[in-house]
């Protein structure tokens, strides 16, 4: 008789604690969850092969991982090489009744078969993996439909903005930094990520222009944007201005340090760490950043909205602001899109509202400027479009 050692269950002869559950698909496939050295190196491999041969950023590299170690959770840390098509159907329903958002069941099982596509090519994989059965980890095109259709994200308007920047504070030299953050934010929607790493020099006074050169600021993509102001508050374009003219002048940072530098902590008399100034350093993560902006929305009596969410208040402000081909694309530009559909599409779309009130003025309109699209500005709009 064949022994069974003490450490090694059967999990079809002992009980589980989940025996009771009648869920198909609710829990991994084997109760053994420790680490498989196996799939750790191959992991280790793909980062490496994501890092150096495809490219690819931390970030998205994270999100892999993530997607990766989702079906290692489903397999109970199987060997990779174990895959086939009868795990990927049941590794989809596994993600459904996870209840997972549909873009991220979308992301994982892309990102899962790109990653056994990659393996197969591995030695000692590709007579277990069948290319045919990577196909199995196709959603239906109704779930893919479902996953890229655009969310209605609230967004804050530009009085919203304009109220919470006004109602905080300036009397120390942090709190002007938190203005000078919130104006940089409502004029010009830059990401947070990239906000952070901004330096002096990147700031022209002279051409209300922010230079986002990727080899020294974080732009998405490792992308260089030419972002200008967009003056809709005056009166947060002179707050930006003061800002930089108090760091260089008053506290005498050079072109190379920080533009919104890190807070230093110190003791008070009770020894508790407090705020007393600002460091030449840079903030190591945006959550800074949505902090004070959540201090800000919130000192004004608004929900909080993310600073991403500016970007929908800025594109909407160009529905009311741009009346040619060539301001749309500047506008578009400015995000650092080479696409104006990218803006439209991403950031441009209309609440019920404006949809109503749009379509119910036409026709109606009196004034010039506000007359209708001719055949040659469609075509001219067209034309911009496609080109860009």
């Amino acid at each position: 008789m064949r022994r069974v050692k003490a450490n090694s269950p059967n999990p079809k002869s002992q009980p589980s604690g989940n025996s009771q559950c009648h869920c198909k698909y609710s829990f991994p496939e084997s109760p053994n969850m420790k680490l498989n050295a196996k799939n750790e190196r191959t992991k280790l491999a793909y980062r490496t092969f994501l890092k150096e041969a495809d490219g690819k950023a931390p970030a998205t590299i994270g999100q892999v991982m993530t997607a990766i170690e989702r079906y290692e959770d489903f397999t109970g840390k199987a060997d990779f090489a174990k895959y086939d098509q009868r795990k990927a159907i049941r590794f989809k329903d596994y993600l459904s009744n996870e209840r997972l958002a549909k873009a991220t069941q979308l992301s994982t099982v892309k990102a899962l078969k790109r990653f056994l596509g990659w393996l197969r090519q591995q030695p000692g994989f590709r007579s277990h993996i069948q290319p045919n059965s990577l196909e199995y980890l196709n959603l239906t095109d109704r779930e893919i439909r479902a996953a890229k259709a655009p969310s209605d994200r609230p967004y804050p308007s530009l009085e919203q903005v304009i109220q919470a920047f006004e109602a905080m504070p300036s009397g120390s030299i942090i709190e002007r930094r938190d203005r000078a953050v919130v104006a940089i934010l409502g004029l010009t929607g830059i990401r947070d990520g990239a906000l952070i790493s901004l330096k002096l020099k990147h700031f022209s006074e002279t051409e209300d222009r922010i230079l986002q050169n990727p080899n020294e600021v974080s732009t998405k993509n490792a992308k260089r944007i030419d972002t200008f102001l967009i003056d809709l508050a005056p009166a947060m374009k002179t707050t930006l201005l003061d800002w930089k003219r108090e760091l260089a002048e008053d506290e005498f940072f050079a072109p190379t340090d920080p533009l919104f530098p890190k807070t230093a902590m110190g003791h008070d008399d009770n020894d508790s760490f407090v705020k007393i100034g600002l460091l030449r350093e840079h903030w190591a993560t945006a959550q800074p950043i949505r902090d004070l902006v959540r201090k800000a929305f919130e000192g004004a009596g608004i929900p909080y909205f993310h600073p991403h969410t500016f970007r929908h208040m800025l594109t909407q402000q160009a529905y009311k602001h741009c009346k040619t081909p060539e301001q749309i694309k500047a506008w578009s530009q400015n995000f650092g899109h080479e696409n104006v559909l990218t803006t439209m599409a991403t950031y441009g779309k209309l609440d019920l509202h404006q949809q109503r009130e749009i379509l119910s003025s036409i026709g109606n309109n009196t004034n010039e400027e506000d007359r209708p699209l001719t055949k040659r500005d469609l075509n001219l709009l067209i034309e911009q479009f496609q080109n860009s």
